[in-house]
């Protein structure tokens, strides 16, 4: 897919879709590797000028980790409305919600969860955006639970360490389930074991 790109008229400005950019710089990554393609490289394939894809994507991180901004203003929404009287059920619920803004396309979901898992380094560019989640979820823990100690930071750190796990593992794996149904049954099954008595 590439982006749709019409040459400069006068009076009328270049249009972009930048789902169709991100794909093709996603793409790219996949095929020759992140540190084989430049930003260059990315916006001759996409059809565009280069200033018009730094508008879009500042960064290969920006391409890469493209989407969590909106997640965690959805969990942040979601977080809000009182799904269940257990705070861990909540955040499953809100959790798999908010999943809903990230799943579509799945090609470019899993691309991009491909190539977090690729190597530290470029999940370690996430980590500024997975912080911005896990503060959402450490406050949303602390008011309904009431609690100022140290457990609403564990239970949302656990909680993105779980879910990227799994994410990981679907982008490098064949199954054909989307990530939220994904994220779903291993919430499911987490709740499931750490329920069982000793």
């Amino acid at each position: 897919m590439v982006a749709t790109y019409e040459k400069r008229r006068r009076g009328r400005p270049v249009t972009t879709d930048p789902a169709a950019v991100g794909l093709t710089a996603l793409r790219l990554f996949d095929e020759r590797g992140i540190d084989r393609v430049t930003m260059d490289d990315v916006a001759i394939e996409a059809g565009i000028s280069r200033s018009n894809l730094f508008r879009i994507f500042p960064s290969k991180a920006a391409v890469i980790w493209g989407g969590m901004h909106e997640f965690t203003e959805e969990l942040e929404k979601q977080l809000k409305k009182k799904s269940s009287d257990s705070i861990v059920k909540q955040l499953h619920n809100s959790w798999i919600a908010a999943m809903q803004v990230l799943d579509q396309p799945l090609e470019t979901v899993r691309l991009r969860l491909k190539l977090v898992a690729s190597s530290p380094e470029v999940y370690g560019w996430g980590q500024g955006q997975l912080e911005e989640a896990r503060l959402v979820l450490e406050k949303a823990i602390a008011r309904v639970d009431g609690e100022k100690g140290v457990r609403p930071k564990m239970i949302s750190s656990a909680l993105i360490a779980a879910s990227m796990a799994v994410l990981t593992w679907w982008a490098t794996s064949n199954d054909p389930r989307s990530p939220s149904e994904v994220l779903d049954q291993s919430f499911n099954d987490f709740e499931v074991i750490f329920s069982q008595p000793n």
